[in-house]
């Protein structure tokens, strides 16, 4: 993979991490690590609760 590819590559991964695309792969790697003998909760199940929980607590969000 050339310089500009691999640029590319982790301008992508940094923009989801800034916007929380990838908050999902974090929580199965928290999850997985940290409660090993329970299943996680389905994806959909996890950005429902995500959103919920950000409507009851808002943050320094944009919108």
């Amino acid at each position: 993979m050339n310089a500009l590819a691999a640029g590319l590559v982790s301008a992508g991964r940094y923009i989801k991490a800034v916007m929380g695309d990838n908050a999902y792969e974090v929580y199965l790697a928290h999850h997985t690590a940290n409660h090993p003998d329970t299943p996680p909760m389905p994806e959909r199940m996890f950005w429902r609760e995500r959103d919920d929980e950000q409507d009851r607590n808002p943050q320094g969000r944009c919108c």
